[in-house]
């Protein structure tokens, strides 16, 4: 410090003045060191001769100064064979001053070209690695200034064979290495036993070559390292082989660590009085391993994409095989359901009277439904709606019909008359009549909440696959384009800091750098579109073969083809989101999971609460809500969101809870809350214990979640909403199958095989979706600690099988939730239970 001011003292003392310079010229061997006196009077040239040997590695050069400033450093002028490259002394370092500096030069073959065209600087017998260095300064004040060079060592770097190096700050190490004859690319995998941030740079054989962090930020490919890291490199990138330069960050701010490293004992010197004690820095010599393994071939590329096809494709033909045995006799009395066929003489009396005029006070009064007719007091439909349950045949809405006994396979009702609903009516138990809160019978029946015409309900089930069609068009168009822009700014920049791949296992094709985490999503794509051929096959063939209204659960084909469009929807986004996985596009990925989880929930109460369900605008409604709060924890999050985001979950679904006990009457109201409190007088003995029961367990297991968030608080908000939401999903599924168990309900055996095959495909794919790959949700350098070599065919890793385990997982729960009622087909509406 004391020669820096001398230096500046003496620099303004002779401003006006010129001394003449003397330029020593000198002669250095390899591996000898130099010790020189400077000032702004003498200038040194030095000569460096390498060994006689003829070498392949390039010189390292290291020099140390005892001072100087930043106005009137030391200058270097290294000029070899490959040109000249500059630096000073001192140069900043973070937030330090180095006065050290060790550099690899260029090697001579990076100018080969231009030599010859210059007559061959070979011939004039300059040595292979010889060089000269021009040391100068404009300080006045004496310096001491070390200069030396010796040959680089470990300048090549092997194939599938470790190479163990060290780097500093002020000594960076490069490597090169030059493809095999027959290679087309390569993988360079960097390890590490310590946590000394670093950032490896992969740059063309070719002079300069950058070496310090300012210089690395524009040249080549770049990563932030701790641990691990990888990255695929091909011959078409770098024709002539790459440099790997190896730079030790100053700090561990680039690699996620604090910026203020004193922060915790300030706070406690603050709090406690303690006598303040900075922790001891960290040592920054870095050791590195490098290892350069094979990149998979075509064949293999081949293989994998062959498969993939091969095992959704597969499915396909086991549906088409399944279709084609439901011609044989014996195999389709085994999966043909027994169903009441509508007579076809009911349906013509029910469409001319749906068509014969009504006088304006009619029609208002078939349009008025009590809410103790329904049990419908959210009801929000059109007046198209109304207008066409206005048009319903002449019985009573919702009484339950005397129908004939249903014969197996599918026969032909006869039409009810109202004596005989009449008749029923009378004949109702008395626990059926018993009323409870809200009007709501002890035994609630299908028939009571399943009033509407089955018109009206394929309407408000299709809107489903309508808005979603909609959304989706709106929200995948701007993604696409996203994609497409960062995806210039990762090639343009060369940041592997950007993306959040798993860098040993991610396998590039064409303009996608990670293309097997887009070819795994193609199962969400085929499974998709064959769930909705089911869908479409079994809606023609109810169409076609009606069946009588007062038997079985409602269709809700619009809702199940929601479904099945969403899993499409699903791959598109998730395979956009891993072109260029982040934290600015992670809703790309989660965003119709959640569409899924939902609609999924709204499946399964939609089946035994047809009149009472959620609508479509509702629904998606919620859904914006609720994807507004993620990307709010995201962004935001902190401790205040965690806290009014662990109250808002807890009393959200109390809210729910509460809606779906009450069978959609409880609202958050005075009336409802008097009401309910009234219930909770009278008797201790709930109306509905089983379904109490139930959501009993679901608030308990939903607040331990809360809890579990909140004391978490992991800045992945986005995975924790999708964990509440397939826990629910999942949960919400054992508790509709365990209800139709505990009523006597029995399951058809190939609603058994879709659950079984369901169960075994959830259990892996959500040990692989935790298990995980990568993690957007921390800096890039701690998120390859994720990273971990391929699992299956050397192609996929946990993510991978996480996307083909779940599409399965997905499409056997779906096919379940379409078939687990089919056994109720015969059973009148009047019969079956509602939970």
């Amino acid at each position: 410090m004391l020669a820096a001011v001398w230096c500046a003292c003496a620099a303004l003392a002779t401003a006006g003045a010129a001394p003449p310079v003397t330029v020593v010229h000198l002669r250095l061997e390899y591996g000898q060191q130099h010790e020189m006196l400077l000032n702004s009077t003498v200038e040194y040239i030095i000569d460096f001769v390498p060994p006689a040997e003829e070498e392949a590695e390039p010189a390292l050069l290291h020099v140390s100064s005892s001072g100087g400033d930043l106005s009137q450093p030391v200058l270097l002028t290294a000029r070899h064979r490959a040109g000249a490259t500059t630096w000073q002394l001192p140069y900043e370092s973070g937030a330090t001053h180095q006065l050290e500096l060790q550099r690899t030069l260029c090697p001579d073959d990076t100018a080969q070209a231009a030599a010859d065209r210059c007559g061959g600087a070979d011939a004039q017998g300059a040595a292979r690695g010889a060089f000269s260095l021009h040391v100068s300064t404009s300080c006045r004040a004496e310096l001491r200034v070390r200069v030396a060079a010796r040959r680089a060592p470990g300048w090549r770097l092997p194939f599938a064979a470790p190479v163990a190096l060290a780097a500093t700050p002020t000594a960076p190490r490069v490597l090169h290495y030059e493809f095999a004859e027959a290679q087309h690319s390569v993988r360079l995998v960097v390890q590490s036993d310590d946590d000394v941030c670093a950032s490896i740079s992969v740059q063309n054989y070719s002079c300069p070559i950058a070496q310090t962090l300012a210089d690395i930020s524009v040249t080549g490919l770049r990563m932030t390292v701790q641990r691990s890291g990888a990255v695929q490199l091909s011959r078409q990138q770098f024709p002539r082989g790459f440099l790997v330069v190896a730079v030790v960050q100053p700090s561990q701010t680039a690699c996620g660590g604090a910026a203020d490293e004193h922060a915790d004992w300030l706070w406690a010197a603050a709090v406690f009085g303690e006598t303040p004690q900075p922790p001891a820095p960290l040592a920054r010599t870095k050791t590195f391993t490098l290892t350069v393994e094979a990149a998979l071939t075509r064949a293999q590329y081949a293989a994998a994409t062959a498969a993939t096809a091969a095992l959704f494709l597969a499915f396909y033909a086991a549906c088409g095989a399944l279709v084609l045995a439901q011609r044989w006799p014996p195999f389709g009395r085994l999966v043909r359901p027994k169903a009441v066929l509508a007579d076809a003489s009911v349906d013509t009396t029910a469409a001319e009277e749906a068509r014969a005029p009504r006088t304006h006070g009619e029609a208002v009064a078939r349009r008025r439904r009590a809410s103790l007719d329904t049990f419908d007091s959210s009801d929000g439909s059109s007046s198209e709606e109304e207008e066409t349950s206005a048009g319903n045949a002449t019985r009573t809405p919702g009484l339950p019909l005397a129908l004939p006994t249903a014969q197996p396979d599918a026969v032909a009702a006869s039409t009810p008359s109202h004596a005989a609903a009449s008749q029923v009516n009378e004949q109702t138990s008395p626990t059926e009549q018993q009323q409870g809160p809200f009007g709501l019978p002890a035994e609630l029946r299908l028939a009571r909440l399943a009033r509407r015409r089955e018109r009206t309900l394929r309407s408000r089930s299709d809107r489903y696959l309508y808005t979603l069609a909609t959304v989706a068009v709106f929200y995948a168009l701007p993604v696409l384009q996203f994609v497409a822009v960062i995806k210039i700014i990762l090639n343009v920049s060369g940041s592997l800091d950007i993306c959040y791949y798993n860098f040993l296992c991610a396998h590039p094709a064409g303009a996608l750098s990670d293309f097997n985490h887009v070819l795994s999503n193609v199962g969400y794509l085929l499974l998709g579109a064959l769930f909705l051929l089911q869908v479409r096959r079994r809606r023609v063939r109810r169409r076609r073969h009606p069946r009588h209204e007062e038997y079985g659960i409602p269709a809700h084909y619009g809702l199940l083809s929601a479904l099945g469009a969403s899993m499409m929807v699903v791959a598109v986004l998730s395979a956009s989101y891993h072109v260029c996985p982040n934290k600015i596009n992670f809703q790309f990925d989660t965003a119709f999971m959640y569409v899924l989880a939902v609609l999924s929930m709204v499946k399964i109460y939609q089946s035994r609460h047809p009149d009472v369900n959620a609508r479509a605008h509702a629904t998606f409604g919620a859904l914006a809500v609720l994807i507004a709060v993620v990307v709010w924890g995201v962004l935001g999050g902190g401790p205040l969101f965690w806290g009014a985001w662990s109250v808002l979950h807890v009393f959200t679904f109390l809210l729910l809870s509460l809606r779906i006990y009450y069978v959609g009457q409880f609202r958050l109201e005075k009336e409802s809350l008097q009401e309910a409190a009234r219930e909770l007088r009278r008797s201790a003995r709930p109306l509905y214990s089983a379904r109490l029961a139930l959501l009993l367990i679901g608030n308990a297991l939903n607040w331990l979640i809360a809890v579990y968030g909140l004391v978490r608080q992991s800045s992945d908000f986005a995975g924790h909403m999708l964990q509440v939401l397939l826990g629910n999903t999942l949960l919400y599924m054992l508790s509709y199958l365990l209800m139709k168990l505990v009523q006597g309900e029995r399951l058809r055996w190939y609603a058994w095989c879709w659950l079984a095959g369901a169960a075994a495909a959830w259990v892996p794919a959500l040990y692989f979706f935790l298990s995980g790959s990568s993690d957007w949700s921390v800096a890039p350098a701690i998120s390859r600690h994720r990273n971990h070599h391929c699992m299956v065919m050397q192609f996929y890793d946990a993510h991978d099988l996480w996307h083909i385990l779940s599409a399965v997982a997905l499409y056997f729960s779906f096919n379940a939730m379409m078939t687990w009622d089919d056994g109720l087909s015969a059973v009148k509406k009047t019969d079956i239970p509602v939970f």
